[in-house]
């Protein structure tokens, strides 16, 4: 389900306007996060680390309104509700997409997200949920602890999907964190919004 923003009375309308039509209106915001509690909490209970830090993403950005925004034609639409698609790597060294619904609790993420992987393991298909935009594009880069990060994209400044990127967890002073990429279109939020996510998405993960 979705409703459409009043453009007449959304307070950034002459910010959405300005951005909207750049021929590159993305911008990205790279930072650490650290999954020490995550990190035992999975162990504790048996939960595959990086099925749980989605689900908890995915928490996150549903909290965010600005995430759930999506540009359509010269609408803005506004989901109730947020999925995820996310890169998994094959048997043969290729990758390709997974279609993660959110599910209430995580552990019924992690059994359902475990038979989702397998199930497009098989299919290894590129064509997954691509007619919606009620998504996060998600990738795991979990052989490097990135500092930056750049997509491959084809310039479609009408695809307003954010994108978040986990990179590779690493150890500081007895802590464990985990470098992670946001990658939002200018005309649907702002730096403060990105700065939301890191926040909230850091204070679950510390509270478990």
């Amino acid at each position: 389900m979705h409703t459409e923003i009043d453009l007449t009375a959304w307070n950034r309308r002459s910010t959405f306007e300005f951005f909207k039509d750049f021929e590159d209106p993305f911008f990205n915001i790279t930072a650490d996060i650290d999954v020490t509690v995550l990190h035992g909490f999975c162990k504790e209970k048996s939960l595959t680390f990086s099925l749980a830090a989605l689900f908890y993403s995915q928490q996150t950005v549903n909290s965010i309104r600005e995430f759930r925004l999506r540009m359509t034609d010269e609408r803005v639409i506004e989901f109730d509700i947020i999925h995820a698609t996310q890169t998994i790597l094959n048997d043969d060294e290729t990758f390709s997409f997974c279609y993660f619904e959110n599910q209430p609790t995580v552990f019924e993420y992690d059994l359902i997200g475990r038979e989702a992987r397998e199930k497009y393991k098989t299919l290894k298909t590129f064509d997954v949920e691509t007619e919606r935009i009620d998504l996060i594009y998600y990738s795991v880069i979990p052989w490097i602890s990135f500092t930056s990060f750049k997509h491959a994209s084809r310039f479609n400044n009408r695809q307003t999907v954010p994108r978040i990127v986990f990179g590779k967890v690493f150890d500081e002073n007895d802590r464990k964190r985990m470098p992670v990429s946001v990658e939002v279109h200018h005309a649907m939020m702002d730096g403060i919004h990105v700065g939301r996510y890191f926040e909230k998405f850091q204070s679950v993960v510390s509270s478990l």
